[in-house]
């Protein structure tokens, strides 16, 4: 993606570092082929139905893992916030799918007997053996890049002119939505808030987890242009 992207940084101790640290990766998820594609409409419907299908499985773990993080939240107010993150998971995002499911001509048998890719695989089951076994603000760290990168890019390619026509549009509205990135900002400062109380060693682990989430962000990316699937 070009220039026009627009700058998502969140001022913050933890959440600057852990962006800047990112800061080479973002650059690459940028110019990711797919996203290229599905901003100007130009994306094969098969790679999009590939990353509609992995992406429905990613969401089905993901809400899970949002589940677990309001178990181990500090708070009632955390508890509801991520148990609703994890509603609309299920609800908003399938509904998103649902249309497009209809749209590029896939049935619920498909949905049904769809497999992870081998990148959809290994980037749930990281978060979901992290949200179990990690502490709360460690699970937070794994979550957020979802958020976060989904948030920038999605505000980077709503700002750009609308293509007329472009059979990807809701993807476009539902993730440069200003109520989506108010989500996301509330997470990144909820991450905020769990480092500031986080031990050194801690705070150390959230940012590997940021990290991995984030190279598997752009790597579930990469895999559903490539059409992945498992090579035996």
């Amino acid at each position: 993606m070009d220039g026009s992207m627009q700058n998502t940084e969140i001022t913050g101790s933890f959440t600057a570092a852990a962006w800047e640290r990112i800061k080479s990766l973002m650059a690459e998820i940028e110019q990711l082929p797919l996203l290229e594609r599905l901003s100007d409409g130009t994306l094969p419907p098969e790679v999009f139905r590939h990353y509609i299908l992995q992406d429905a499985i990613y969401l089905k773990h993901y809400a899970r893992c949002l589940a677990i993080v309001a178990a181990k939240a500090p708070d009632n107010a955390q508890v509801l916030r991520f148990l609703g993150s994890a509603q609309k998971a299920i609800t908003v995002e399938q509904g998103l799918h649902a249309g497009f499911l209809s749209q590029f001509g896939i049935s619920s048998a498909d949905v049904t007997a769809a497999e992870p890719s081998p990148s959809c695989f290994a980037y749930t089951n990281f978060l979901l053996a992290t949200a179990y076994h990690g502490s709360h603000a460690v699970a937070l760290s794994a979550i957020l890049p979802c958020f976060w990168i989904y948030m920038h890019v999605g505000e980077g390619i709503k700002g750009r002119p609308a293509i007329e026509g472009n059979v990807f549009q809701a993807w476009i509205n539902t993730y440069g939505d200003p109520q989506f990135a108010a989500g996301a900002r509330e997470v990144i400062a909820l991450t905020d808030i769990a480092a500031r109380a986080a031990s050194e060693t801690e705070r150390a682990e959230m940012m590997d987890v940021f990290v991995r989430a984030s190279q598997y962000e752009w790597m579930f990316w990469d895999s559903a242009w490539r059409l992945e699937s498992w090579p035996i």
